[in-house]
């Protein structure tokens, strides 16, 4: 088996790994890398999502991988040990609308596994990895080594009745934040995206096939270019669209115990 200085040695073009990549906003920015010439590896658990991303895409890497499957995802990314790259997406994340639907336990571990525990799982096999590769060759010349999340705006507010969606997409932020300052003395970036609603077909599903009354909703295209532009500004959280910003922001200004009666009786699952 090659090693990783070799495989790095023999090819120079960047690589990218998205996981949550054969769909939604995780295959735009696949997509998106690789119109700019990076080799792509994209993960994802739908047999039929991978399919197609290997039918109309064939130079795109594609791995099926269970998330929710510590054992399963560790062997994919023993696997991935022996391929260098240079920037890592983590965009796959679970979601169940906790205000219409009272949290089951296949929901609540399938949200918990997916959005905080795999992420944790693949961020710290990333970091050794970028790790490694800083000590052997120097990638800062073309393209810094980097980690992006994707998780929310929803985690940017702090409040004790959030759902188990924003209580674990606010943990992401802050394991993105811990990372970035660990990683900094090996100059590897971490950036954490968390953005409004998104026009993906996931969103559409949720929403019986149209999401347009989401407010401030944006399209893929916008989504992908504000995440590229926080890439290339190294901005640590990058919080978009900005109406959303003004307005997160705004409200964690408020006094908790007016932030908390506003969310509760505006967001929470009537009893």
């Amino acid at each position: 088996m090659k090693t990783l200085v070799e495989n790095t040695a023999e090819n120079h073009t960047p690589h990218i790994i998205v996981v949550g990549g054969t769909s939604g906003l995780g295959l735009a920015l696949a997509l998106h890398h690789q119109m700019l010439g990076w080799q792509v590896s994209v993960i994802g658990s739908n047999e039929a999502k991978i399919e197609n991303v290997k039918r109309q895409h064939p130079t795109i890497k594609s791995y099926a991988c269970d998330l929710t499957n510590v054992i399963q995802t560790q062997s994919l990314l023993d696997e991935l040990s022996a391929t260098s790259f240079q920037r890592l997406v983590y965009s796959a994340g679970s979601y169940t609308n906790e205000r219409v639907h009272h949290l089951n336990q296949a929901d609540s571990d399938k949200m918990l596994a997916i959005n905080l525990q795999a992420f944790e799982q693949v961020f710290r096999w990333a970091s050794a990895q970028l790790k490694q590769q800083h000590q052997s060759l120097d990638f800062t010349k073309d393209c810094r080594p980097s980690l992006i999340c994707i998780a929310s705006i929803a985690g940017t507010m702090d409040y004790p009745y959030a759902s188990l969606y924003a209580k674990s997409k606010r943990a992401m932020i802050s394991a993105a934040s811990a990372y970035r300052a660990a990683l900094a003395p090996y100059d590897i970036q971490v950036n954490c995206i968390a953005s409004g609603y998104i026009d993906t077909q996931a969103l559409r599903d949720l929403n019986d096939g149209d999401a347009s009354h989401k407010p401030f909703i944006m399209n893929t295209q916008t989504a992908v270019d504000q995440i590229m532009q926080a890439i290339d500004d190294d901005v640590e959280l990058a919080i978009f669209p900005r109406s959303m910003r003004y307005i997160t922001r705004t409200l964690n200004y408020l006094p908790k115990p007016l932030l908390n009666w506003i969310l509760r009786s505006k967001l929470d699952k009537p009893s």
